[in-house]
């Protein structure tokens, strides 16, 4: 007798329109996955960000969980509203999925400031012409290429993959034996029609968002650039959700590694397409990112990194064929993802510190990449070692963890400015207020600090007229809901204040534990370089006078955006480039932070706010 068919239910998600057939018990949030919609989930589906809600129209599902209860409002709860990661379907459902709830397009960072390189791509263009073959000269397409080549270029014995070989015959014959040859050392890694430039692909792996940048790699002119979200954001908000996620599911990893690699090969497509370039010109490819989204993306072990010591499975550079991720290119390309210094300090930092110049610096220089997790790198002039560290700053300033956060999409609060007056905000895009971003969140902590409406400890000063009560304790109101594009209030909270603390006194920590460990005096630094998205639209006064940097009194404070891809950019354009990155890594002491003796007080004393004088100018460094 046959086995029944598993008893499925049908969810349908509106306005979207999407359906799709779950086995009982299944959360919305897998369900949404499944039907490939990305809803937000910060905290990686395990309730606690309160991200992903939705709204139950129609049909059973399961109780409110505790930490719903928390979240939502007994209205909100009677209204149908839930979180999607902790409801489970109990039949045939319709939910309604809120705007604010999708994973929405936002701002990104692309580029950074970049200063002059001159071209030494591992990559080797050649025009050639070969003779046709004839009865007198039976040799095979590939004998007849490699013959001409050798007589071009000093390398013997070159070699190449079927891949390859598939492209000459076709090739060969549709333009008469002229044809542009690639070469990455003694192999050839592609053909394509004569006159054909080289193309290459520089991208930043980020946890929240990748740039992608496609450059000349004969000229290093940059072709086109273009950027997305890191689909892997439907799984976890940070490194360690997404380690949990591939831990806990058994294809966890594998689903986590192909829903990047589609995205890569997607904007390989933009960008060739921008550019008016084939892919098959597409002849080398550089990568650089944090470990655990390298290692994610090349299916390395991961299970040690989310537990101490947290080492990787490899900090060496690593070259694999782009079609084993995935990528649609000249059939032989390679992928060079650059070398990791630490478990978390990854290739991307080495990406920046090559870029700022910090291996090369003639002065004191700290370098600083603020996001989920934080590096920091130390330089001093005539020190043969680079210092790094690494902060669990956690998501804060992406907007997860905080009441009203958000990522910088349309609409988020980015600029924050508080007077006698009133309250003055600015949104991306001028979009009616939904929420704040990361430099919305450090300009209204900073404002609440300078006019006393919080004290050196976070705490709110309820005697103030500006500060209301709301459900979980003391709050200010930016935004009423009558003025907002959600209809909500948008607000800063108690625990908001409590979050930003944690992050604010991780990177502070990180900051003080690296120049005492070093011997460093904060008079010696010359210069503070800020990098990454984060620190491109951050205001530097602000996160001075919330103390979120130090005030350090010689230093110059310098934001050069997305450094890391323009370091990628010059190790696909640079062999000596990528030597410079090997050496990096090799010469950069990193220094765990949680086995200094004076972490637990640094960490505590950065999570204060500093003093304050009579203009509300932080008077501390």
């Amino acid at each position: 007798m046959p086995t029944p068919a598993p008893q499925t239910y049908e969810v349908d998600f509106e306005p979207i329109g999407k359906r799709v057939k779950v086995l009982p018990h299944t959360t919305l949030l897998e369900t949404a996955q499944q039907a490939g919609l990305a809803l937000s989930s910060a905290c990686g589906g395990v309730g606690n960000c309160g991200q992903c809600r939705i709204a139950v129209l129609e049909g059973q599902v399961s109780s409110p969980t505790l930490d719903e209860e928390y979240i939502l409002t007994e209205a909100e709860l009677l209204n149908g509203e839930r979180l999607a990661c902790s409801t489970q379907v109990q039949s045939h459902v319709k939910v309604h999925v809120p705007k604010g709830s999708l994973v929405t397009e936002q701002r990104l960072q692309l580029g950074g400031e970049a200063g002059a390189l001159t071209p030494d791509p591992l990559i080797q263009t050649y025009q050639l012409e070969a003779p046709p073959p004839t009865l007198h000269d039976p040799r095979s397409d590939l004998e007849r290429i490699t013959a001409v080549l050798t007589e071009l270029q000093s390398e013997a014995n070159l070699v190449a993959e079927p891949a390859v070989i598939r492209q000459i015959a076709p090739l060969a014959r549709r333009y008469n034996w002229r044809l542009t040859v690639y070469l990455h050392g003694a192999e050839i890694v592609g053909l394509a029609p004569p006159e054909s430039t080289a193309v290459g692909l520089a991208v930043d792996l980020g946890t929240t968002k990748i740039a992608a940048s496609l450059v000349d790699l004969a000229t290093g002119a940059e072709l086109a650039v273009t950027g997305a979200l890191n689909p892997q954001i439907g799984y976890g908000e940070d490194v360690i959700s997404r380690l949990t996620y591939a831990h806990r599911n058994p294809e966890g990893a594998s689903l986590l590694a192909l829903k990047v690699r589609e995205t890569l090969d997607d904007l390989l497509g933009q960008l060739t397409a921008q550019a008016g370039v084939s892919r098959i010109q597409v002849a080398d490819i550089c990568i650089v990112g944090n470990t655990a989204m390298t290692h994610l993306l090349m299916e390395l072990p991961i299970q040690q990194l989310a537990l101490a010591p947290y080492v990787a499975a490899t900090n060496a550079a690593i070259d694999l064929k782009a079609r084993d991720l995935g990528l649609t290119t000249a059939p032989g390309a390679y992928v060079h993802v650059l070398p990791c210094i630490g478990g978390f300090v990854g290739a991307d930092h080495v990406a920046m510190i090559l870029a700022s110049g910090l291996d090369q610096t003639e002065r004191t220089t700290l370098g600083i990449d603020i996001g989920t997790n934080t590096e920091i790198v130390l330089a001093r002039p005539g020190q043969l070692r680079l210092t790094a560290a690494s902060c669990a700053s956690g998501p804060a300033f992406e907007g997860a963890h905080i009441s009203d956060g958000m990522r910088a999409a349309s609409g988020a609060i980015e600029a924050v400015s508080l007077t006698g007056a009133g309250l003055t905000l600015k949104t991306v895009d001028n979009a009616p207020p939904v929420g704040l971003c990361g430099s919305g969140i450090i300009d209204g902590v900073a404002e609440l600090r300078r006019w006393k409406l919080i004290n050196e400890r976070g705490r709110f000063d309820r005697q103030n007229e500006r500060v209301r009560s709301g459900r979980h304790g003391a709050e200010f109101l930016l935004v009423p809901g009558s003025q907002s594009g959600s209809g909500r209030d948008v607000t800063l909270t108690q625990n908001d204040i409590n979050e930003i603390q944690l992050a604010k006194g991780a990177i502070r920590a990180g900051l003080e534990v690296l120049l005492d460990a070093t011997g460093t005096p904060p008079e010696e630094v010359q210069e503070v370089i800020i990098a990454g998205a984060f620190g491109s639209f951050l205001k530097v006064h602000s996160a001075l006078d919330m103390g979120l940097l130090p005030r350090l009194p010689h230093a110059r404070y310098r934001q050069v955006g997305n450094a890391a891809v323009v370091g990628a950019r010059w190790a696909l354009l640079s062999r000596q480039v990528r030597e410079r990155a090997r050496q990096i890594a090799s010469r950069t002491n990193y220094l765990e932070l949680t086995t200094y003796p004076k972490f637990n007080r640094h960490f505590a004393l950065g999570m204060l706010f500093p003093p304050l004088d009579e203009n509300g100018k932080n008077t501390a460094g």
